[in-house]
């Protein structure tokens, strides 16, 4: 239900601002796919195209899944609703 509104929410932005949305979203992804790939010393010129996209997309997804989280962490707090 929370993940159906957001994707609304996102849906009835601009085009501008969603484009610039997942610009952000693809860049963030980018670093932490680079930094998990160091700390695994695996060498990024060894990767293919497919592999690596798919390497991002599992980030991107990640990321997503911790905005939503956190959203619904927010919308509980201001309720007065304990998480614990």
């Amino acid at each position: 239900m929370l993940e159906e509104s957001l994707i609304a929410q996102i849906k009835s932005l601009p085009e501008r601002s969603r484009r610039k949305l997942r610009l952000k979203l693809r860049q963030k992804a980018i670093m932490r796919a680079r930094a998990r790939l160091i700390e695994n010393r695996v060498d990024i010129d060894e990767l293919s195209d497919e592999e690596l996209e798919v390497i991002i997309r599992d980030e991107e997804d990640k990321l997503l899944d911790e905005y939503k989280t956190k959203g619904l962490i927010a919308l509980l707090a201001l309720l007065g609703i304990s998480w614990i």
